[in-house]
């Protein structure tokens, strides 16, 4: 591990911040491990941030990861080894002057004949959940441009701290959907086979009739609901991605194609992008999700409709865009659009979505709707172009 000399002069003491610079693998990528250690990275990044200012010599941030709901979190940042009084640290502990704390992104002094001079303190903007704040200690009055540089860092924490406590909620609703599925696809396997085994049977000793055409009939439906079942049962599984370099434009093509004969019939127009672009995916999976969505697409576009497909680098990531002219999107729909078994469509599972939005969860990416600006429903995928995994296992210091 290398040292780094962060002394500024000597009247300024020197700075011993700890750095999370070690980004090697650690947690899987998809696995509540992996967030965790996410989050974890991306807070301490910001008080690091913090402490990095002359004027601000500690700082601690305070927040609840909902998967360990039983105890705070702490991550804290200094300068120097700060010789807090051991009340003082009490009194901060017991948390008694959060019961008259605003919920204000601006710092607010923390007022108190217990505590020094300099502490401050502000909430990740509304308190709904009012033990997760940012702590801090200044040797002397805040700048207008430090107070600026905190309530921007706040606001940062807060959104992600949502995101995090998001993304959890449609974890756990996933886990309930591949639970689901799982039993579902164990249930119907047996009779889907009896199904097609009899069917088969009656195909081939049936003469040449109009019942042994009924019983090919069968049999291939028997045949195509296995290979779906199959298809959604291996899509909601918990397995280890299989991550490989993948042109997604490739990937989109070949997706397209296998809806061309949908296509044709309802004289659609498929504008897609051409330019390549790889990334590291599970493209079995990511076809998947390409798939449920343009499924969709397809089905509520009006005859002779476009439908649009596009993708760019954006801060790292790739998002990917599929655009139809249909009715678009009701407020239900947006409420429920990823709900498991909520469909508007007749012949539907309601399950497409669903899977589609683990599949992407699963790579570090988001998957979200909206109308389009003029007509239809427009959807994003957002995917990472490198996969980052973050080591949080070894204590990296920086002197």
């Amino acid at each position: 591990m290398q040292l780094v000399d962060r002394s500024i002069s000597d009247r300024t003491p020197s700075i011993h911040i700890k750095l999370l610079k070690n980004l090697s693998p650690q947690s899987e990528k998809g696995t509540p491990q992996y967030f965790t250690q996410k989050l974890k990275h991306f807070l301490q990044l910001q008080i690091d941030q913090l402490a990095a200012q002359l004027q601000i010599q500690w700082t601690k941030v305070v927040y609840q990861d909902p998967q360990m709901p039983d105890c705070q979190q702490v991550l804290e940042a200094s300068q120097m080894p700060f010789p807090f009084a051991k009340e003082s640290l009490d009194y901060l502990q017991t948390e008694g002057w959060l019961a008259n704390a605003s919920s204000a992104l601006s710092p607010k002094p923390i007022d108190s004949e217990i505590l020094e001079k300099g502490f401050y303190y502000c909430h990740f903007g509304e308190i709904r959940q009012p033990n997760q704040y940012l702590l801090l200690f200044a040797n002397r009055p805040l700048s207008y441009t430090h107070r600026q540089f905190i309530k921007r860092t706040a606001a940062s924490i807060g959104e992600y701290l949502d995101e995090h406590q998001q993304n959890w909620q449609h974890r756990q609703k996933i886990q309930i959907l591949e639970d689901l599925v799982q039993r579902v696809g164990h249930q119907l396997r047996h009779p889907l086979a009896l199904i097609n085994l009899y069917a088969h049977n009656l195909s081939q000793l049936l003469p040449k009739s109009k019942e042994q055409k009924q019983a090919s009939v069968i049999c291939k439906t028997a045949q195509d609901l296995d290979r779906t079942l199959t298809e959604i049962v291996q899509s909601a599984s918990s397995e280890k991605l299989q991550l490989v370099p993948q042109d997604i434009c490739s990937l989109v093509h070949k997706t397209v194609e296998e809806f061309q004969g949908w296509i044709l019939e309802k004289d659609l127009q498929i504008c897609c992008a051409d330019r390549p672009l790889t990334l590291k995916i599970d493209p079995l999976q990511i076809k998947q999700a390409i798939s449920n969505l343009l499924s969709n697409a397809i089905h509520f576009s009006p005859q002779g409709a476009k439908i649009f497909i596009n993708w760019q680098e954006q801060q790292g990531d790739v998002l990917l865009t599929l655009r139809d002219e249909g009715l678009g999107l009701s407020s239900e729909d947006l409420q429920k659009l990823f709900k498991p078994f909520y469909t508007r469509r007749s012949e539907g599972t309601g399950l497409g979505l669903a899977i589609a939005q683990k599949i992407v969860l699963d790579h570090g990416g988001k998957l979200w709707a909206k109308n389009a600006p003029r007509k239809g429903a427009e959807f994003f995928i957002t995917l990472p172009r490198l996969i980052p995994f973050i080591n949080l296992s070894e204590d990296n210091t920086a002197c």
